[in-house]
């Protein structure tokens, strides 16, 4: 998902778009990744250290020049304060959690940050967890999330090869966004809960939406609320 981020907003087209089946094998192959089973179902685990250089030679191998990949483990709220800061100049980033609250020694869900939320003193990251909806609240004051690591990409040392697009995946928020009064867009997120994720919270609509990109009926923005 973040990859083809910046497929979608800058137009690196090696790095999913050519066979995004392919590249989730070969991710997994340059992480290191662990498949077992567990009660019957398929798990993973990649090592947070074997998971950075992964995503750096993942990309390296398709723009030599490579990037810069930053990383950020510490107290939930050093942590939180470094996510909101890397949201507001517009950077998605992952975040490894402990998804069960159950193994504090060893965080073990991957998560991509889209957004937050400080209103009224709270501490909260919005996730796109993977599991096949669009987002999720976590608590960052919930001890039971801890430890918790950020990985970001903060420079890239190649230009884009191509232009963008919002071909790749299926649309995010999807029966979230509404025309506005003055011709745009307003998003109205509907976010699980986690811990819970059987129930959901409705946030108020979006006081501002920034069109980043914009393919046809498909576009990215950023959304603010005041």
């Amino acid at each position: 998902m973040l990859l083809s981020y910046y497929d979608k907003r800058f137009g690196y087209a090696q790095l999913v778009r050519p066979d995004p089946g392919k590249a989730i094998v070969e991710l997994h192959d340059r992480m290191h990744t662990i498949t077992f089973s567990w009660f019957g179902a398929k798990q993973g685990f990649t090592d947070p250290f074997s998971f950075q250089w992964g995503l750096e030679a993942y990309i390296t191998a398709r723009y030599p020049g490579g990037v810069t990949l930053e990383s950020k483990l510490g107290r939930l709220g050093e942590v939180f304060e470094v996510s909101v800061a890397l949201i507001r100049r517009g950077t998605p980033h992952i975040i490894l959690f402990d998804w069960r609250g159950e193994t504090p020694l060893f965080p073990n869900h991957y998560a991509v940050v889209v957004g937050f939320d400080r209103s009224d003193g709270r501490k909260e990251l919005v996730v796109n967890p993977g599991w096949g909806y669009d987002f999720q609240i976590v608590d960052m004051t919930d001890v039971a999330v801890a430890p918790a690591i950020l990985f970001w990409i903060e420079a890239w040392k190649d230009p884009p090869d191509g232009e963008p697009t919002c071909s790749l995946g299926p649309a995010g928020a999807a029966g979230m966004w509404n025309p506005d009064e003055d011709g745009g867009c307003e998003l109205t997120p509907i976010l699980r809960l986690h811990f819970d994720p059987g129930r959901c919270v409705a946030w108020p609509t979006s006081d501002a939406a920034e069109i980043l990109v914009s393919c046809g009926s498909e576009a990215i923005a950023a959304c603010y609320w005041r």
